[in-house]
């Protein structure tokens, strides 16, 4: 008879610590899946401060490695690109009859097939750049259509006719310097 109540005892103290680990494990779960986006995000910031600490630094760097190391300079620029947009523009011509943001520097040219791809950057404001060419296409007749949208980079296609245009505008800034990259396709 003892060994019987011992045995009862037995399964039913193993079915409790069954479902406290049941629980435990269940209330882990629940924690880690409320939490997870707010530790993302948190990471993410630090990450972001970084670089933008590293932003901030950088044209300090870059002059003092001017004086101290020749050719350091240009191996920065290699591994941290973005931070310094062309003063000319390359060979090529703008795509008539689109008027050009003041600012802005064609920085590539392409046709393909009698249709011209033209890349665009400048030190300029995202939001003024693309309300800049919604006005100039609407006054030039042209009809938007937008494609895609988030807070980096938007796509509008504007047609007037047969002409069919794609505008890609992509932010490339951080705190210290804002850049703005726009491409121009005829499709």
């Amino acid at each position: 008879m003892k060994k019987i109540v011992f045995l009862l005892w037995g399964i039913a103290g193993v079915v409790v610590l069954s479902m406290v680990c049941i629980w435990v494990f269940k209330s882990g779960v629940g924690f880690v899946r409320e939490n997870f986006p707010q530790w993302i995000e948190g990471g993410e910031k630090i990450v972001n401060q970084g670089v933008n600490k590293i932003n901030e630094i950088l044209p300090e760097v870059k002059e003092t490695a001017k004086g101290v190391v020749p050719g350091f300079a240009a191996k920065v620029q290699e591994i941290i690109p973005g931070t310094e947009i062309p003063t000319k523009d390359v060979d090529g011509e703008d795509i008539k009859p689109i008027p050009r943001y003041p600012g802005f520097i064609r920085i590539s040219y392409v046709m393909d097939n009698q249709k011209k791809t033209i890349r665009y950057q400048g030190k300029v404001n995202y939001e003024e750049a693309t309300a800049f060419y919604k006005k100039e296409m609407a006054a030039r007749g042209y009809n938007e259509k937008v494609l895609n949208s988030s807070l980096e980079e938007v796509v509008y296609h504007y047609t007037n006719g047969p002409q069919v245009l794609e505008f890609r505008f992509k932010k490339i800034s951080t705190i210290s310097l804002e850049i703005t990259e726009l491409t121009i396709k005829e499709l």
